[in-house]
């Protein structure tokens, strides 16, 4: 008998305690179907502008106050490119930090940005290496950019030259002296099937000095004139002067090095150079 009265209470035990565990707050089932904050279904804020900072791969070059730089927001997958926005700083403080707005309707997901960084100072351009994609395709929105200085049109002119000066060798060479009194020269003169193209003359004047002058020419005409001034042969430069002109006789090159400091032709010096570069021109084509 006493088995038909335990069974009720017993299960009547039992609901009781199922019911107070499913009002019971805080405990484990409820919490685990409450979001939490760190679950990812807060999406994190778009970017609505580049940032960074701007430094220079030699911390001590110069900036004068008119150098400017100039940063842009590009679409390249476009062609041509379109600028989204820009920044300009006139004149710049390294490392220059930056801050490029921009409208998130302006910008496509599909599309590649870029963020391109260049600079004007003291008659030479910077620029980065690479240009540096930005936004989409995984890219962040925040980078740091190192400026490069580019070679300038005179220090091109320059490496033409010695590139041009090493082809001589494969060229057809004639050789010459002449001596009066204090003065003795001698002169070597390349020539290919188009004509004279290099011309090496050295002139001693005894306790005047050595000259030694580099002519090279390009259609018939002077290209890059580089004379040096020694004590005697084979001594060190006291002074070196250099003169090119581009191809519509315009004045690209002209340095004077003296003392281990660079400084700029007068036009009459580089005249002069040109002068001597069309007479040796005449001279040689005429005994050639």
């Amino acid at each position: 008998m006493q088995k038909f009265v335990v069974a009720p209470l017993f299960l009547a035990t039992l609901a009781l305690a199922a019911c107070g565990t499913s009002n019971t707050p805080g405990n484990s089932a409820s919490a685990s179907a409450t979001p939490s904050a760190s679950d990812g279904s807060t999406p994190a804020p778009a970017a609505t502008a580049v940032t960074g900072t701007v430094k220079l791969q030699d911390a001590t070059t110069q900036i004068s106050p008119e150098a400017t730089l100039e940063l842009a927001l590009v679409d390249v997958t476009r062609q041509p490119g379109v600028t989204v926005n820009k920044q300009a700083f006139n004149p710049p403080a390294f490392p220059q930090a930056f801050h490029i707005p921009f409208s998130a309707s302006a910008i496509n997901a599909n599309d590649l940005y870029v963020l391109q960084a260049t600079m004007q100072n003291n008659g030479r351009s910077y620029t980065t290496k690479l240009q540096q994609p930005v936004l989409t395709r995984g890219t962040p929105s925040t980078v740091d950019l190192t400026l490069v200085p580019e070679p300038t049109a005179a220090e091109k002119m320059l490496d033409d030259f010695k590139q041009a000066k090493r082809q001589t060798g494969g060229m057809t060479v004639k050789n010459g002296t002449s001596s009066k009194i204090g003065e003795s020269r001698s002169w070597q003169v390349f020539s290919d099937v188009h004509g004279v193209q290099f011309i090496i003359e050295q002139v001693n004047q005894a306790d005047k000095g050595f000259t030694k002058t580099e002519y090279a020419y390009r259609d018939a005409l002077p290209w890059v004139v580089v004379q040096q001034q020694m004590p005697k042969a084979d001594a060190p430069a006291t002074s070196t002067q250099q003169a090119g002109w581009g191809n519509n006789g315009v004045l690209v090159l002209n340095q004077q090095i003296s003392g281990g400091k660079t400084s700029t032709l007068s036009n009459s010096e580089a005249k002069a150079l040109h002068d001597q570069a069309e007479a040796e021109y005449k001279r040689f084509t005429k005994q050639h």
